[in-house]
């Protein structure tokens, strides 16, 4: 995530194909995810690391990208490490935090994948909005979490996708003094969480660094699980556009969501 004081966008893909249309759209932040392995699903080690190579490429490019890394409580060191040699110096990767209220000492575990990484800030963290439904940690243990770890970059997610957006778990005022408590303390924050596209601009407002959507610009936004639309790729990329005014957008009769 940058330090630009402007909300950008963030698109999860879920193919090499999705990642190379995003990034020829021009997609501020190129996420990578399998959306059939929940709401974190870590992509195939193979896919992972061609999307790395194939950002890696783009010399260029000074763009930040990512993959879902899947569940904290799920990841085998033995087995998963070489997805973090997949990273580079330019890559992130994102930790979902269900069931970690079972886990004994979950940070440090954290702490050994983060001391694996070329700088700590590549690991994001997630604070799921329906935590208590899934045993992860609240908002203060996670904002605690990242601070002393080193971390600069705390996603806020629903870790049940049913449906539910992110603004139905979090009132806008909410989710608007999250924001503020974390840039007191220097992190950047993303938001996810079903999000439509109408919804862009409230949540624009509230000043976090990054949105993070998918299902809104799929060809069926109610399943994630399709694929991407272009058309809906450049409406959201107008929505996140201060100078654009969302009532035109939104009103193009090309699309219904």
């Amino acid at each position: 995530m940058s330090n630009s004081t402007a909300c950008q966008l963030l698109v999860s893909a879920n193919t090499l194909d999705e990642s190379k249309l995003l990034r020829d759209l021009q997609v501020p932040w190129i996420d990578l995810k399998d959306p059939q392995e929940g709401p974190l699903g870590r992509p195939s080690f193979h896919l992972a690391s061609e999307f790395a190579s194939m950002i890696s490429i783009d010399s260029k490019s000074t763009s930040p990208w990512s993959f879902a890394g899947g569940e904290l409580s799920d990841w085998d060191n033995t087995r998963d490490l070489p997805f973090i040699e997949t990273l580079g110096h330019r890559g992130h990767i994102k930790f979902g935090l269900a069931n970690c209220n079972k886990i004994f000492r979950w940070q440090e575990i954290l702490a050994g994948l983060v001391g694996h990484m070329h700088m700590p800030q590549q690991a994001i963290i997630v604070h799921y909005a329906d935590a208590s439904s899934v045993s992860a940690p609240s908002w203060d243990t996670v904002m605690h979490a990242a601070l002393g770890l080193g971390l600069d970059k705390i996603l806020i997610d629903t870790a049940i996708k049913d449906g539910t957006t992110l603004l139905d778990l979090l009132p806008s005022n909410k989710l608007a003094s999250m924001i503020d408590a974390a840039h007191d303390h220097s992190l950047q924050i993303a938001l996810a969480g079903s999000i439509p596209l109408q919804a862009l601009n409230e949540l624009r407002k509230l000043g976090p660094d990054w949105i993070g959507i998918r299902g809104a610009v799929c060809s069926n936004p109610k399943d994630r699980k399709s694929p991407i639309d272009p058309d809906l790729v450049l409406k959201a990329l107008a929505l996140m556009d201060r100078n654009t005014p969302c009532d035109t957008i939104l009103a193009d009769p090309t699309h219904s969501l």
